[in-house]
């Protein structure tokens, strides 16, 4: 097994123990595809659904900004060897229609740990089929005490 395939198996089992309760992103089939541990980024895919798209027919921000929180708390998380992090900033911005049956991948990157004082993600709501069909985007800052 390469580094990716265990970083990608990393990250599926630090999102297995997050608390389902609190992340409604947790009720949704979604799936770590890919992972890149020196690009320190994962994929998930999941389809889109009618309780998904808000009334102005884009993905609701407040369910991109849960995904967001959760798939890139979760990638910094499994970056930094399972020390968690309290986010600081979370943006988020819908950009397009979206069709419920939408396949997406969420393609999230993240810093590196020790580069800088906060870490940081970004995640993009992408079409499956077309990375360049960008249906939202996001941005996560936290921070943690450094040992």
């Amino acid at each position: 097994m390469d580094a990716d395939e265990e970083f990608r198996l990393q990250v599926s089992a630090v999102a297995n123990h997050k608390d389902s309760t609190y992340y409604r992103t947790a009720e949704l089939d979604a799936h770590v595809i890919d992972a890149s541990l020196i690009g320190l980024s994962a994929t998930i895919e999941l389809t889109i659904g009618e309780n998904e798209i808000c009334s102005a027919e884009c993905l609701d921000e407040g369910l991109v900004s849960t995904i967001a929180d959760f798939w890139t708390s979760t990638l910094i998380t499994a970056a930094n060897g399972g020390k968690g992090a309290v986010t600081t900033t979370l943006s988020v911005q819908a950009l397009k229609p979206i069709y419920s049956g939408t396949k997406i991948h969420v393609i999230c990157t993240a810093s590196e740990p020790d580069s800088r004082p906060m870490p940081y993600a970004t995640a993009r709501f992408v079409n499956a089929a077309n990375h360049n069909d960008i249906f939202a985007l996001a941005t996560h800052t936290k921070f943690f005490k450094r040992a």
